[in-house]
């Protein structure tokens, strides 16, 4: 191969490597079950380890949902005071 056709390859393999990778969207699931008593709004930017929604428990409102990933809410499947079971989708993560 000469040495063009290997800058070229060269070059060509950097500029894929800069492009954004495509979005993906990560559903949210509950790891506890409960009263939801708090949930995130649609379009709201969070990152990792946030806390999407809340259900009720004998100290009070806990976590039930954490971001996964860094994103924005896309879609929100519960309201506040629905019961909801462990493994609940509960919200939608676009990821960028």
């Amino acid at each position: 191969m000469k040495n063009w056709q290997k800058a070229g390859l060269a070059a060509a393999a950097a500029l894929l490597m800069a492009m954004p990778a495509e979005a993906a969207e990560v559903s949210q699931n509950a790891v506890l079950s409960g009263k939801v008593t708090s949930v995130v709004e649609v379009n709201t930017p969070v990152k990792e380890g946030q806390v999407l929604a809340t259900v009720d428990s004998l100290v009070g409102p806990v976590p039930a949902v954490r971001a996964d990933t860094d994103g924005v809410v896309t879609k929100v499947l519960v309201v506040k005071g629905q019961q909801i079971n462990k493994q609940d989708a509960v919200a939608v993560i676009e990821t960028k």
